[in-house]
Order: structure tokens, then C-alpha cells, then sequence
């Protein structure tokens, strides 16, 4: 069987609209919501989180953050320990946000918290840390790979 121009035209068409569609049934399944919901109020108080990020610069220790299979452990410098301490731990998942925790800060006399790692699916995490002493806020943050 021979074709002629029309009909290969026409086949071309033909595959061309249904690779648009198949295309289109695609992109209406994937998940296309903002990683954050509140984005703009949180840039608008962006001035705030850098000052926390200079407090916590001008401690003598930064929080220390480690995974291992077991556990989440946060260490607190030691510097803050013996004052009231308050604040949360928020595990923050990029890729996505029915993933994220928000923990209460809770820990020992050696300024330690761990959370159990059976929490984290595999993954990118940044622990965002965000706590204040006597009326002084101080923020840290860094990224963690759950394994």
C-alpha cells in the first residue's frame, strides 16, 4: 500500500494531538501546589528570621544536628543551659508538605532532644530551629538526608 501526502499528513495530525492530550491528562495528575502556603507573609517578616540568624551567629556554639538510624538529635550550646528555653524543631520537606513536622522543643539536662528517626520518610529534610531565651530569639537551620 502506497500513501500519499494527505494521508501522511493526516497520521501525523493524528499523533501529534493525541501526544497533546496525553500531555495534558498528565500535567492535571501531578501535584502543582506551593511548597509553602503562607510564602508571602513569611517573606514580609524575612527581616525578623535575620536577625534570629545573627543572634544565633554570635553564640559561642551553634546547635549541633546529627541523624543517625535511630534518632534526630539536636545539642543546644551548652552556654544556654540552666535558662528557660523555649520554642520548636519544625522538619521542613521541601518536596512535600504533608511530610513536615513541628516539634516542641523538650530536652534533657545535657540540652539533647532526640526524635526518633521512624518519623522521617526518605529524603530531604532542613531542621529549622526556632527558639528564644529571655527575650532574645535565635534561629538556625540545616539540611538533613533520611535515609
Amino acid at each position: 500500500m502506497k500513501l500519499n501526502w494527505g494521508t501522511g499528513i493526516f497520521i501525523f495530525i493524528v499523533f501529534f494531538m493525541g501526544a497533546c492530550v496525553a500531555f495534558f491528562i498528565f500535567a492535571q495528575h501531578q501535584d502543582n501546589s506551593l511548597v509553602e502556603n503562607d510564602y508571602y507573609a513569611k517573606s514580609l517578616r524575612y527581616e525578623e528570621v535575620l536577625q534570629k540568624m545573627r543572634n544565633a551567629a554570635a553564640l559561642h556554639e551553634l546547635p549541633v544536628i546529627s541523624l543517625n538510624r535511630a534518632a534526630l538529635r539536636i545539642q543546644f550550646p551548652s552556654d544556654l543551659r540552666g535558662n528557660h528555653v523555649q520554642g520548636t524543631v519544625n522538619l521542613y520537606r521541601p518536596s512535600d508538605r504533608n511530610l513536615d513536622r513541628t516539634i516542641p522543643l523538650v530536652f534533657d539536662s545535657g540540652m539533647i532532644q532526640q526524635i526518633p528517626a521512624s518519623i522521617l520518610k526518605k529524603g530531604k529534610y532542613i531542621v529549622k530551629l526556632d527558639w528564644a531565651v529571655s527575650n532574645r530569639s535565635y534561629y538556625f537551620e540545616k539540611e538533613i538526608f533520611a535515609e
